[in-house]
């Protein structure tokens, strides 16, 4: 099988799931109440939401430059900027495309070597920054989710027990835990060779070489001038990813009764919805979060759930699009330019 049809079978694979979950997220949906609730809504407070998404994305781009500084300080912020709002349009379109898509934003914007052409932040060492942010937020939602079961731990503990964890214990049991594991096996014997061959052969000394640029991008944190500035954004950034949700909350009157934490309990869990190989988590963030607001506050999960479930997802899926068809537009005036 060539590359081109891989891709477009996973490709289709990925949008094939996606429209199962959706199915199975609006079965039993009372259309009528669907849109009663939707006339009910106070948008203005949707634009908020979608506002403070905006302003998380370009934050993004902030922390990320704070990453690429030791690689290449005249890497500028727009770029930046630029690189996560097109990664946001290329996660909607297939899971994960979009960390390559930003690493190529940035690239092409770094300056070049006097002697070898190449670029000084190369493809790999900024993909190993990418890398690194995302596996930042994910010890900052689990952070977090401590944080709110110490506050909350009866209600909180329970769902992430019957919804979150068990469904992925039980997907590891039996055949799938030993190909897995088998996986892991294979790919450390793989390393293995490949470090012990790379005098040998060149291919095998390249992929040691990219390897190598790869944990120099994503060892950059240590390196990072003021790493406190860091950690500042990171809160920022994590707030108003909260407040998206506030606004959603404030936006239906019929979930009122919802306090901020709740919300953010609601963002963390919805956060998980990106880690399916869907396109921006349709379907699985849909079911996801109506299934919390049933168990959790009795909320109809075919009536008040799925509403708000769509307005937080489908609202900040605009704001992606807006930003991200933005930031293409620049980049695309500028290359020309040049």
């Amino acid at each position: 099988m060539n590359s081109r049809a891989s891709s477009f079978l996973k490709t289709f694979l990925s949008v094939a799931l996606a429209a199962v979950l959706l199915w199975y997220s609006f079965r039993g949906v009372d259309w009528k109440e669907f849109f009663v609730q939707l006339r009910a809504c106070n948008w203005l407070y949707v634009l908020l939401s979608m506002a403070a998404a905006a302003a998380a994305y370009a934050l993004r781009g902030v922390r990320w430059k704070a990453l690429l500084d030791p690689l290449d300080p005249s890497i500028r912020l727009l770029p930046c900027i630029n690189g996560i709002n097109i990664s946001n349009v290329g996660n909607l379109v297939i899971p994960y495309f979009g960390e390559l898509l930003r690493c190529g934003v940035v690239t092409r914007h770094s300056r070049r070597d006097p002697v070898s052409g190449r670029p000084v932040a190369t493809f790999d060492r900024v993909l190993g920054t990418a890398i690194l942010e995302r596996c930042w937020d994910i010890l900052t939602v689990v952070l977090l989710l401590l944080v709110l079961l110490f506050a909350r731990s009866g209600a909180f503990a329970a769902f992430l027990g019957e919804k979150i964890f068990q469904p992925m214990a039980s997907s590891l049991q039996g055949w799938k835990l030993y190909l897995t594991l088998g996986i892991l096996a294979l790919l450390i014997v793989a390393i293995e060779l490949v470090i012990r061959l790379r005098n040998r052969y060149p291919f095998c000394r390249r992929i040691c070489d990219g390897c190598r640029r790869f944990l120099q991008g994503f060892s950059t944190c240590l390196r990072m001038k003021d790493k406190g500035l860091f950690f500042f954004y990171t809160a920022l950034i994590w707030v108003l990813y909260t407040l998206q949700m506030v606004f959603i909350k404030d936006a239906m009157p019929a979930v009122a009764s919802m306090d901020w934490l709740d919300c953010l309990f609601l963002m963390l869990i919805g956060s998980f919805a990106t880690c399916l190989p869907v396109p921006g988590g349709f379907g699985a963030y849909h079911y996801i979060i109506s299934s919390a607001l049933l168990v959790l506050y009795g909320f109809p999960q075919a009536g008040v759930g799925i509403v708000f479930a769509t307005l937080a997802h489908e609202s900040q899926s605009l704001a992606m699009l807006l930003t991200g068809g933005a930031s293409y537009l620049q980049e695309a005036l500028s290359r020309r330019d040049r």
